[in-house]
Order: C-alpha cells, then sequence, then structure tokens
C-alpha cells in the first residue's frame, strides 16, 4: 500500500517509451511505493538512454561496465513483441532473443541480414552480396511465413509471389533494438506470423541536441556515410537519420565459376522518429522510413549479364496511446501504410515490373484487473493489393485476445485467441498458451508454450492463372497455410549473473503449405516437419572479456518425400569472444559455421565456416575509429548455389558526435 491506501502497482512494464516510464516511476516514488521491480526497470532504461546518447554523441566506446552489462539477466531484460507491451523476460513464456544497440554497433554490418546471422534458430540465403536477394529462415520457416516490422509497421513485400521481405537492403544504421520471436504468433502478428516475428525498432529522440556522422571505406571500392540528429524537450522528442552506401560488389554469380564482371550497388535510407506527449495520459509517435536502391545482377543460371534492378521502399506510421483509470487501462491506436516498387531491366529493356502496399489499422488494449491478472485485447483491419498483379484488393478482419496471470510466485501462465475473416477465403481461429516459471533465488527461468499459426495466400497465389497449364482461372479453393508448434526451454544465471546459459527444444508442423502445382496453379499440396534444438551460452569471463556461443540443430523435413527440406541448415554455429584491451580499445572475434544445404536446382552446397575480426578505438571523447575484417581466413564458400560470397576484406572507419 502507499501512504494514501491504495495499492501499489506491480506491472509498471506496460509504458511505451523512455520517457513514460520515467513518469511512471516518479508517480510511484512520489506515492512512497517500495521501489522493487520499478525502480531495475527504471534503472535499466535509464542505462539504456546513456548507453545510446554517449554512443550517439561521442563515439561508442567500449568500457568494462559496458562489456559487463551486455550478459543477459533474466530478471532485468524487459521485451515488448512477446505480448505486445513491456514484460520482464521472466515473465515471458516464450523464446525471444534481444540483440541490443551495442550489440548492433559492435558487429559494423552494413546491413540488418549480417547481424541475424548470430541469433541461434536463423539462417541466411543470399544470392550475392551488395545488393543480391537475401531471406532470413527462422528454424526452418521460410521468410514467407516470418512477419517484419519495422518500428511497429509490417514490412513484408506484398507483391512478391510468397509475400516475403528482401532483407538485402535493410540498413543498421539507427536501430536502438530488434528482438526475434520464435515459433508461431499469429495470435498477436495474424498472418505471415508462423516462423515468428523479427521486430526492428529504431532510436528515439533524447531531451536536448547533439548528432554523429560517420565515413568509412573498404574493397570493392566500397563507400558509406551515415548522419544522425536527436533531440527535443521532455514532452517532445525527435530523431532523424540518413544513410548510403556505394560499391563495386562482386560478381553475384561466382567468380569461381568464370564471372568476372562485378555487379555494382547503391542504397540510401532516410528514417525518422518523433515521440510527443500531448496531455499527462495521451502520447503519440510518428515514424517514417524510405529507402532506395539500385542493384545490378546476374543472368538466369547463375551467369555474367547485363541485368539491373531498382527499389524503393515506403512505410509510414502513427500510433496515439491513452491511458485511463490512473494508467491500469492502457489504449493504443495505430494506423501504418507500407510500400514495395521493384522495377528491373534486362539489356536496357524493362523485364520485371511490381508494385505492393499495406494499409493497416489497429486497436490493442491491456487492462490491470488486479496486480495478479492481466486481460489484453484488440481488433486489426488490414488491406493488401498489388496492382501490377491484380485491380482486386484483399482485406483480413480479425479480433484477439489473450488474459496473463502471475498470482503464484513466480509462475507467469497466458492463454489467448484470435479469430480471422478474410475476405477470399473465410475465416480462422488461432489459440496460444504459455507458461513460464522463475526462480529468482536460484535465477533459473522455466518456459513452455504452445500455439497455432496461418498465413494467408499472398496476392500473387489467389490470382495467379496458369494458362500454360490450360487453365482459365486461379485456384478459387486455396485455403491458407496452418501450423502447430510447441517448445520447452531453460534459461539460467549463475556466478553473480557473469554466466547465462540457455537450452530450447521446438517442434512445429506445418500443413496445407502453398506451392505450384500443374493441376491448379497454386494449391496446398505441402507439408513441413520441424523439430530442433537451440543452445546459448554467454559469459563475462573477464571485466574486460566477454565470450558468447550458440548452436542450433535442425531436422526440417520434406512431409511428402520426407527429405531435408531445401536451404535449411542442419547445424549452426556461432561464437565470439569481445576483449577491451586498454581502455578505449574493443577488440572481437567471431566464427559463423553453417552445414550442407540442400537446393532445389543445383547439387548441396558446403558446409563453411567464415571467421571475422572487429576492432574500435576513441581517439577523444567524440572520435572514434573503427574497423573490421570480414571472412579473415578467405574461405570460399556460397550461401544459395552458384552465387558467390565476398573474399577477405577490409573496412574502416571514423565517427564523431557533436
Amino acid at each position: 500500500m502507499d501512504q494514501s491506501g491504495h495499492p501499489c502497482r506491480r506491472h509498471p512494464l506496460l509504458v511505451r517509451s523512455v520517457s513514460r516510464l520515467q513518469k511512471y516511476s516518479n508517480q510511484q516514488n512520489e506515492n512512497k511505493c517500495p521501489e522493487g521491480r520499478w525502480r531495475s526497470i527504471y534503472m535499466l532504461s535509464q542505462r539504456s538512454i546513456r548507453i545510446s546518447t554517449f554512443a550517439l554523441l561521442a563515439g561508442t566506446a567500449v568500457s568494462t561496465a559496458a562489456l559487463a552489462e551486455d550478459v543477459t539477466d533474466i530478471a532485468e531484460e524487459i521485451v515488448v513483441t512477446a505480448t505486445r507491451y513491456e514484460k520482464p523476460l521472466s515473465r515471458v513464456g516464450s523464446s525471444i532473443e534481444v540483440l541490443s544497440e551495442m550489440d548492433i554497433q559492435n558487429r559494423q554490418n552494413y546491413f540488418v541480414q549480417d547481424i541475424l546471422q548470430s541469433v541461434p534458430g536463423l539462417s541466411l540465403n543470399g544470392n550475392g552480396s551488395f545488393g543480391g536477394s537475401s531471406s532470413i529462415r527462422i528454424r526452418g520457416a521460410s521468410s514467407e511465413q516470418t512477419v517484419i516490422l519495422i518500428d511497429g509497421v509490417q514490412a513484408n513485400d506484398v507483391s512478391t509471389p510468397g509475400g516475403s521481405y528482401d532483407f538485402s537492403n535493410l540498413e543498421a544504421n539507427g536501430i536502438e533494438r530488434i528482438e526475434v520471436l520464435k515459433g508461431p504468433q499469429s495470435i498477436l502478428y495474424g498472418s505471415d506470423a508462423i516462423g515468428g516475428v523479427i521486430n526492428i525498432i529504431t532510436r528515439e529522440g533524447a531531451e536536448g541536441f547533439g548528432g554523429s556522422l560517420t565515413a568509412e571505406g573498404g574493397s570493392y571500392n566500397t563507400w558509406r556515410g551515415t548522419g544522425q540528429i536527436l533531440g527535443g524537450s521532455d514532452r517532445l522528442k525527435f530523431s532523424l537519420g540518413i544513410s548510403g552506401i556505394d560499391s563495386d560488389g562482386i560478381s553475384k554469380a561466382d567468380e569461381n565459376d568464370g564471372n568476372t564482371e562485378a555487379d555494382g550497388y547503391w542504397n540510401y535510407t532516410l528514417r525518422g522518429k518523433v515521440n510527443a506527449e500531448i496531455a499527462p495520459d495521451f502520447d503519440t509517435e510518428l515514424v517514417a522510413r524510405y529507402a532506395k536502391s539500385r542493384n545490378e545482377y546476374d543472368s538466369w543460371g547463375p551467369a555474367d549479364g547485363d541485368e539491373v534492378g531498382y527499389t524503393e521502399e515506403f512505410l509510414i506510421g502513427g500510433k496515439w496511446f491513452y491511458d485511463l483509470d490512473d494508467g491500469k487501462f492502457r489504449n493504443t491506436f495505430s494506423a501504418n501504410y507500407s510500400e514495395t516498387d521493384r522495377e528491373n531491366f534486362s539489356n536496357g529493356v524493362q523485364s520485371y515490373l511490381a508494385e505492393g502496399t499495406r494499409w493497416n489499422a489497429d486497436y490493442f488494449g491491456v487492462y490491470e484487473i488486479d496486480p495478479s491478472l492481466t486481460l489484453s485485447f484488440g481488433a486489426q483491419h488490414e488491406e493488401t493489393a498489388a496492382e501490377t498483379v491484380t485491380d482486386e484488393k484483399f482485406n483480413i478482419d480479425s479480433l484477439v485476445g489473450e488474459v496473463s496471470w502471475q498470482g503464484l510466485g513466480g509462475l507467469t501462465l497466458t492463454a489467448g485467441l484470435r479469430y480471422d475473416d478474410h475476405n477470399r477465403y473465410g475465416d480462422t481461429t488461432t489459440p496460444r498458451l504459455t507458461a513460464s516459471y522463475y526462480m529468482a533465488d536460484s535465477g533459473t527461468k522455466v518456459f513452455a508454450n504452445w500455439g497455432e499459426g496461418f498465413k494467408a495466400p499472398s496476392v500473387f497465389q489467389l490470382t495467379y492463372i496458369c494458362t500454360f497449364c490450360g487453365l482459365s482461372e486461379p485456384n478459387l479453393g486455396l485455403q491458407p497455410e496452418e501450423s502447430e508448434g510447441w517448445e520447452i526451454g531453460i534459461e539460467q544465471n549463475l556466478l553473480e549473473d557473469r554466466l547465462f546459459v540457455a537450452a530450447t527444444w521446438f517442434h512445429q508442423d506445418i500443413d496445407n503449405m502453398i506451392d505450384f502445382s500443374y493441376t491448379a496453379g497454386y494449391d496446398n499440396i505441402a507439408r513441413v516437419e520441424t523439430q530442433g534444438l537451440e543452445l546459448r551460452l554467454d559469459a563475462q569471463v573477464l571485466d574486460t572479456l566477454r565470450l558468447s556461443a550458440n548452436y542450433t540443430w535442425t531436422d526440417a523435413t520434406d512431409g511428402e518425400t520426407g527429405e531435408q527440406l531445401v536451404r535449411v541448415p542442419e547445424h549452426m554455429i556461432f561464437g565470439q569472444l569481445e576483449w577491451e584491451a586498454v581502455e578505449g580499445l574493443y577488440l572481437a572475434l567471431s566464427i559463423t559455421h553453417n552445414s550442407e544445404e540442400t537446393d532445389p536446382y543445383a547439387p548441396p552446397v558446403d558446409a563453411w565456416s567464415r571467421v571475422d575480426f572487429r576492432a574500435k578505438y576513441q581517439v577523444t571523447d567524440s572520435i572514434e575509429l573503427f574497423g573490421r575484417v570480414d571472412n579473415v581466413l578467405d574461405e570460399e564458400y556460397q550461401q544459395v548455389s552458384g552465387y558467390g560470397t565476398p573474399d577477405r576484406s577490409f573496412y574502416l572507419g571514423v565517427r564523431t558526435g557533436f
């Protein structure tokens, strides 16, 4: 109880921004509530502000404290993607991985796809570097079965045959956090969330004014520059960023097969985010992102050819947060729009044109019935269109509800249900159950979950007429893909939180998989069975030395043939050693291993291992030098049969803050 006799709130986890978190924390302190969780969460968020602002304004020097903070703390780590509201990892019954801003900056990669390779369960397939089309699989589920969110706006390309997202143009500049939620997640994220959700959150503004500039260059005549500014007051904050990259590139078709022509690439990206407190219980957030790229690529074979592709991506979204009943009833209204336009040319003649749009309106509410019981619920309307495919538009109307109970010590249980109504194929219902139990004394968390997922047929699949098959209309009986999955895991903090270990077993069956058929065009004819094991270790060996590693075993088979699923490695390993050699000097050595993969049109792709090196040095409070060596051992390898990857390459850059 506080001094007024009112119960102290025990769920300060539903705040949408650091500024609101600080406000709620201050309210609790004024009421003289026990600090406990409030203080730990507030201090964690304040720590994030300090790291973020320091990284932006004065470079990204790594201190001993910063290295130590990177080890996962089950009790204090806060995630949002698992429930669509802030919750400590100790109360989450799903498998979720977090990449912090420090993780992203330390990797120095230009593109998000390369950073995600360090996450257990995720595999990358790319048709050559520097703009070659690429996809990310989660536990064997294709990129068509994964929802990609950028500041809450779904970015999947509606115009592609399966509705997948091409990661090749997603720049890493300005990203504050990436959360990867694995397994069927349709209950909260609807169609496409069979494999999971990748939630990319860009940097918010902060009080005051500052910014940073970076310039770097390296192998293959590659040049990159970025600029960022952020600022604001206690009620209005903004963050703006720009980045550009230009490279002569490598031959998309592997040079070892006699292809010598380099395929160039350029990309520039603009982004912005504004957060405003309109009234004490009414906030808003506006986000926008625009990216344009030019990508030279090779002809079918693959072999050298005069092929060029242009891509434009645009998204814009708004959120409005309104709290009632002293913050116990939190409401979020959102509306967003995304568009992807692609145009290809072969020998100077247009060979492909695609345009896809997605419009979404959403309400999501969270009501704290009492300190142990929370109800979340929402409604959504989504409309998708691809004018280059058909004039017809498709929409889905959805209702969702989930209850969370945590009235028995460290036990948290959730149960939820979602209903979707598609204007072409009808309705679908998807449930989910989760459980987690956290033992604070021992730092142990065990969790389990079961859920179902679905993927609506894409615009292309719903309208495709296979004329050479003798058909005169699309398959009007096409149904959504359906999945059922479960997982069980354990996470453990040891040695005063200097060591974190985790193990997760997962299983998923996907039925009614949509594939091409000569009798129907596209039909529900395929089935996939997936199971596997993920292991993770994160150790603060010394105050200046950190070791992290993970291993994934995936058994993904075609349910019809019993053969290994194409382009899914059975074994994946990532390991990294980080060292603060002297004050201000950060060094990192990592290894990535990918086992053999089958290919639908060629012999299997051989297993490969790549070693990378990273370094950065804080010259002054506002100047930082950084550099990296990719593929230190000059490994010759492919991610997709016939497409090459860069040889040993070197990059050097400077960052300055103001």
